[in-house]
């Protein structure tokens, strides 16, 4: 009887199927990526893969020669000294760097929060013992005022507001509608989601008057000693007078945002608001040349951008291999990316620096966020002022835009005991 002859897969056709369920097999792990902190110093295991091409929303947009490995895989595209840590994209709403305004939200509420009330420097006041800020604020934020106070002696200077809810901003949001009209809240008042005190990076300054009224900074006499120098301890004045049209918010000389030492000086020395920073950092990064901040004794850095990759979980960035030597944060942006911050003062050969720029440079034209003009209540149509005194504050003159500043009588109307702070009729900013 003749034998049943076996039936043959060719070679070809095995081999092909072979390469299918690996390609499968990882993109599956490409896909799950690591779950890792963002300020995690060490390596990860694995490595994302990038499409060196262009974006894609999902990993079935991939064509198969559009698949090359990340660029810094290859560990000869690092330079000596670096290596890459993988980061959960979800990180890029986290860190000191985010930013947050009308028009980007916080996806944080809080975070690594602390207590001031048990931990606030005597040199400054507090409003109330149920207040909080982010944990690494706390240490520059006391060292500020302590230096404020040896130079320029007891003051009444105080902390009228830090962390906020979103709940928080909310009911202040209503309540300042309720009170002022929308288009006064707009002007101060950021809406819910999209306030910076949400993050926790933030603290607004207050005083009290002569009739014991808390009323806030407005930068000026031994006061602008803080935005002469807020920079030199990790903080900006966060909504400049003449950012208007930038932030997106009116003048507040007391509100008061942590970014960092090196970030702090640079927008400090080049005249540059946060928005204008961070979109700006965009250009500099690892591979074009990062920025370069060089304070002498005081310190040097590089800080560079790495946008994170959208079509995976997790993002490979190039950091120093010393850590101990060169220590390195990571921030989100809050936009679309992350920031790396490289101390390099210890690093007196600059072998960690292949190649940077020292000279700040971005065209802030496309940052015109939206036409900012001052707010006068005689135009406000959500304002009902069939009911308003002679002493009613919204037709008092602080608020006339032809005023070059709404602080040009704002003591004095205090003085003179217009308004009660703790009223139902009080407004927060920002």
């Amino acid at each position: 009887m003749k034998k049943k002859e076996k039936k043959l897969i060719p070679s070809g056709f095995l081999a092909m199927i072979v390469a299918v369920v690996f390609l499968s097999g990882m993109a599956t792990v490409l896909v799950s990526g690591h779950k890792i902190n963002v300020y995690r110093q060490n390596a990860a295991d694995s490595k994302a893969i990038a499409d060196n091409t262009s974006s894609y929303d999902s990993v079935s947009g991939l064509s198969s020669d559009a698949i090359a490995p990340n660029a810094f895989d290859d560990k000869s595209n690092l330079p000596e000294g670096y290596k890459t840590i993988s980061v959960l994209n979800e990180d890029v709403n986290k860190g000191q760097l985010i930013l947050v305004n009308y028009q980007y939200e916080s996806k944080i509420d809080g975070d690594n929060l602390i207590n001031l009330y048990d931990h606030l420097s005597d040199s400054v006041g507090i409003k109330d013992d149920d207040m909080y800020i982010n944990n690494i604020v706390l240490k520059p934020m006391n060292k500020l005022f302590d230096d404020f106070q040896k130079e320029k002696g007891g003051t009444s200077i105080l902390i009228s507001s830090s962390y906020r809810s979103r709940a928080d901003q909310t009911k202040i949001y209503e309540d300042s509608v309720k009170h002022t009209g929308e288009m006064s809240t707009q002007y101060y008042v950021a809406k819910p989601g999209y306030s910076e005190h949400q993050t926790g990076y933030c603290f607004d300054t207050a005083a009290y008057n002569y009739n014991d009224e808390m009323i806030e900074l407005d930068g000026e006499g031994v006061y602008s000693w803080l935005a002469d120098n807020c920079m030199n301890y990790g903080f900006i004045l966060r909504y400049p007078e003449d950012k208007t049209n930038i932030t997106g918010i009116g003048y507040e000389g007391w509100h008061f945002r942590y970014v960092g030492v090196p970030h702090a000086i640079a927008m400090k020395e080049n005249k540059i608001c946060l928005e204008e920073y961070i979109t700006g950092l965009q250009k500099y990064t690892f591979e074009d040349g990062p920025l370069y901040i060089d304070k002498g004794d005081k310190g040097r850095w590089l800080v560079y951008y790495v946008p994170k990759l959208e079509a995976f979980n997790n993002t490979d960035i190039p950091v120093p291999v010393d850590s101990d030597k060169c220590t390195y944060s990571i921030s989100g942006n809050n936009l679309g990316g992350f920031i790396v911050t490289v101390d390099v003062t210890k690093d007196p050969e600059n072998s960690l620096i292949p190649k940077a720029n020292k000279t700040w440079s971005f065209d802030n034209s496309s940052l015109i966020i939206k036409d900012f003009v001052d707010y006068n209540p005689d135009e406000d149509p959500f304002v009902d002022t069939s009911t308003d005194t002679e002493d009613d504050w919204q037709s008092d003159s602080f608020w006339d835009d032809s005023e070059n500043s709404r602080f040009d009588e704002y003591e004095d109307y205090y003085d003179d005991g217009n308004y009660d702070y703790d009223s139902p009729g009080d407004y927060d900013e920002e």
